[in-house]
């Protein structure tokens, strides 16, 4: 399949996801890069071979002493797609709470629309 077929909508969360997954699983910048490149090209079977930097092996999720920073040694952004909405709903949460700056993808905030979810920000 290629990329430019597949609605912009559907790239943005699946590539969010994706990031935030990477992110969570810690590692160098490049290898979340890596990973979450991998992951969002097989999720939405398209073939980067020709583009795509290769994804760093790993011996599965890190579990890092602490969050990765960014690169001026801020926390990382959280990151909310639309499987977290769906799973607090799925818990029988009707809130969720982000950090402040977290971002929500457009999705998300769909499912937390239709879903009934309210999103409190800067919690």
């Amino acid at each position: 399949m290629k990329l430019e077929d597949i609605p912009a909508e559907r790239i943005a969360d699946v590539v969010s996801r994706a990031v935030a997954q990477a992110v969570r699983e810690g590692g160098d910048p490049e290898a979340i890069v890596g990973r979450a490149l991998a992951r969002a090209q097989g999720e939405l079977g398209v073939d980067g071979r020709s583009t795509a930097p290769p994804a760093a092996p790993s011996a599965g999720p890190a579990t890092p002493a602490s969050p990765p920073s960014a690169p001026n040694g801020s926390p990382p952004r959280q990151v909310v797609t639309e499987d977290d909405v769906l799973a607090a709903r799925a818990a029988g949460r009707d809130e969720l709470r982000l950090s402040a700056g977290a971002l929500v993808t457009p999705l998300a905030r769909d499912a937390a629309r239709d879903k009934g979810v309210r999103l409190v920000e800067g919690s």
